[in-house]
């Protein structure tokens, strides 16, 4: 009983004080309570980072973010960015709001990373490093071709497909794919690449969609809009619709099919850094799951957008009309994925090199290197 009435109280004392609380406050609060719950109902990783033990940690953290709010100690802005970077630095960078305090925090956290790869940056100034990669096919000597691919949107996929109609007319036996600075795309980019390096099947991998009526809303956008208006996006849509389950299965589960073995590559390398996201990923994931001729050179990981995907950028917190985007599929990876290695695609070689002071269209040092390293092989 007694218990009961100072439960009672504490609510009352919590009511007049946020009764008490200016205006602006109260719509600052409401829009972070509704970015927490939309999170938990709709982000597709987030059931599995709670069965990872992080369950303790994460209500903490939203608990002193909303504290800092309300006592006037952080802003609206800086309360949403504190929240998504919590997922963002630690499980997927496929998360985020539509913020300037966000878009400095990613800027920070690349900054750090390209820091740990050569930390000689620091004393250079902005005219000192040129990293700016373009596209580029070319020979980079007898036995090797080099195709660059820093992006895998629309505009580059006619360039990226005909850089590998050039490279299967040259002599070279040896390729790499440059996919640094690659911050994502479409995966159809790479759907050629996929045949000529693959060696054996991969372990199956399932994307779940979580089934829920504000991520479906995605799908139906995509059909309506005429986007994908395909056959399997509608059954897609009526099969969620029709399922009381939290999640359901989207996409193949294999990269395997139909694919055989081929000759035509003798050795093949690609090259990331801590810019490689997304569909940049895909052809890096690849190679790790299905290709014996290929290996991933760097000197960090991807960023860590493989094992997620699908965002949707147009949820918009009712007060502020601030933008969230999210990841409405987990890969079934995820679950398996061992966080304390970071975010991201482990490099299988460490390149030992300083940074290149120029990428752009260029054959820079690392790519020489490489192509000594493939020839050992």
């Amino acid at each position: 009983m007694k218990q009961t009435i100072i439960t009672a109280l504490l609510a009352l004392i919590a009511h007049c004080v946020f009764a008490a609380a200016p205006d602006s406050l109260k719509k600052d609060l409401e829009d972070y309570d509704y970015l927490v719950s939309f999170v938990e109902k709709n982000y597709a990783p987030f059931e599995a980072i709670m069965q990872k033990g992080y369950k303790r940690e994460y209500k903490s953290m939203k608990k002193q973010i909303r504290v800092q709010l309300r006592k006037g100690e952080s802003d609206l802005e800086k309360a949403t960015t504190d929240y998504a970077m919590w997922f963002y630095r630690q499980f997927d960078r496929h998360i985020g709001v539509m913020t300037e305090a966000f878009g400095m925090a990613q800027g920070n956290n690349i900054n750090e990373a390209f820091l740990k790869m050569d930390s000689t940056l620091a004393t250079l100034g902005p005219d000192d490093v040129k990293y700016a990669p373009k596209p580029i096919s070319c020979k980079v000597d007898s036995l090797t071709w080099l195709i660059r691919v820093p992006s895998c949107h629309p505009d580059f996929r006619e360039r990226t497909i005909n850089a590998l109609q050039q490279f299967d007319e040259s002599n070279c036996v040896n390729l790499i794919i440059d996919v640094r600075g690659n911050d994502g795309g479409g995966d159809t980019v790479w759907h050629g690449y996929y045949d000529m390096l693959y060696d054996h099947p991969g372990k199956p991998s399932a994307s779940w969609f979580r089934n829920t009526p504000e991520n479906l809303k995605r799908w139906q956008y995509i059909v309506e809009s005429g986007q994908s208006d395909d056959e399997y996006n509608r059954n897609f849509i009526k099969e969620c619709e029709s399922s009381k389950k939290k999640f359901v299965k989207w996409g193949e589960t294999s990269s395997d099919t139909g694919r055989k073995p081929t000759t035509r590559i003798r050795r093949a390398a690609v090259l990331i850094d801590c810019m490689t996201a997304s569909a940049g990923e895909s052809i890096v994931d690849f190679v790790k799951n299905h290709s014996d001729r290929a290996k991933v050179y760097g000197k960090c990981n991807t960023i860590g957008c493989n094992l997620t995907g699908n965002c949707w950028d147009k949820v918009v917190l009712p007060n502020s009309k601030i933008g969230v985007w999210y990841a409405t599929t987990v890969d079934s990876g995820f679950y398996e994925k061992d966080f304390s290695e970071g975010v991201g695609i482990v490099p299988d070689v460490i390149i030992p090199l300083s940074m290149p002071r120029k990428l752009t269209d260029n054959i820079d040092e690392w790519v020489l290197w490489v192509a000594e390293e493939m020839k050992k092989a």
